[in-house]
């Protein structure tokens, strides 16, 4: 079957797809035939060798965000699985025309949604959703600045913190950009590459009173310029160093402002809300009143193009393969 495979740790032009063997379900798993696969930035780190923590160890096949049909199961897993559409995060392998999964690894596409949707909503939404809800605990009247807010986390976290009754001004690293992401509803874009000094332009916009929430996936070593610009008790909520690793926090600057620096990982929000939240965001996302930001598939040989584009900020929201497409 074919798959993209890293046999080494490279750079985006060394993906290519090859053809290995069909995969079988062992105990207490499943196999699925892959729909769509979305392109997740955990599959650019673990392709280029920048994480460790929870890759598998090379050669590995790509695929961190996918959906698809289960059409076997392993000894010891229900059978009634069989059929039924899935989106998966966090079982790799989705970069192929059939992948192995767990059976918690599967999260049920609702009805209303198209398979790209489907493929898509459950990691970006959600989150947006925990870092604005279930960490930050937003209120009405909040300013919540929001970087890379052309990508699907940035698109998904404006809609849902402009729900909530906030302020959001988006950062984006292009007037193209900022062009595009108007249409998601943000009070103010700043094409941060132009205004180096962006921090104050958020003090310009918020009356010198500052940011209270600051949602950063890019860190790096700019990252301090966060800091800038927080309001007495606001956070910054890492959620990814696509930039590459931020300085080390002063915490004396922090007991000085009243601040405070937090990182997130969507699984961790997830048990403890153990699935609330998903009936106000399918139904919001059947209703159209929060957009996903879906470009149209792609076909899967384009994944070292896609890979260079994500790597180098040319693209806005959310690139997704197809594989075997509406199955």
């Amino acid at each position: 079957m074919r798959a993209v495979v890293v046999s080494e740790n490279g750079p985006s032009e060394s993906l290519k797809i090859t053809d290995i063997a069909k995969p079988e379900p062992g105990e207490g798993q499943v196999r699925l035939q892959v729909a769509y696969c979305a392109l997740n930035p955990l599959d650019t780190h673990a392709r280029a060798g920048r994480i460790k923590w929870g890759v598998p160890d090379i050669p590995f096949t790509l695929g961190y965000e996918y959906s698809g049909r289960v059409d076997a199961v392993g000894p010891g897993t229900d059978d009634s699985l069989i059929g039924k559409r899935f989106s998966v995060a966090g079982s790799w392998g989705g970069c192929s025309e059939y992948a192995i999964a767990a059976p918690s690894a599967l999260v049920p596409i609702p009805d209303e949604f198209h398979w790209t949707l489907g493929t898509v909503y459950f990691t970006s939404t959600l989150t947006s959703w925990h870092m604005l809800h279930t960490m930050a605990h937003v209120q009405e009247g909040d300013v919540v600045v929001v970087h890379s807010a052309a990508g699907a986390v940035g698109v998904m976290t404006t809609q849902i913190a402009k729900d909530a009754g906030c302020t959001v001004i988006g950062l984006v690293g292009s007037q193209e950009k900022v062009v595009w992401a108007e249409q998601f509803g943000a009070d103010h874009l700043i094409n941060e590459r132009a205004e180096e000094d962006w921090p104050a332009r958020v003090k310009e916009f918020t009356g010198g009173a500052g940011a209270d929430v600051i949602i950063d996936g890019n860190a790096g070593p700019g990252a301090p310029k966060n800091l800038v610009c927080l309001a007495p008790f606001g956070q910054v909520i890492y959620i990814g160093a696509m930039a590459g690793q931020a300085p080390e926090v002063n915490i004396s600057g922090l007991i000085a402002a009243s601040a405070g620096v937090r990182g997130f990982i969507q699984y961790h929000a997830m048990a403890k809300t153990k699935g609330a939240e998903f009936p106000e965001i399918i139904s919001k996302l059947d209703k159209k009143d929060w957009i996903f930001p879906l470009n149209p598939p792609i076909p899967l040989d384009q994944i070292g193009q896609a890979h260079y584009d994500f790597e180098n900020r040319r693209t806005t929201g959310r690139t997704v393969f197809e594989i075997g497409g509406d199955i």
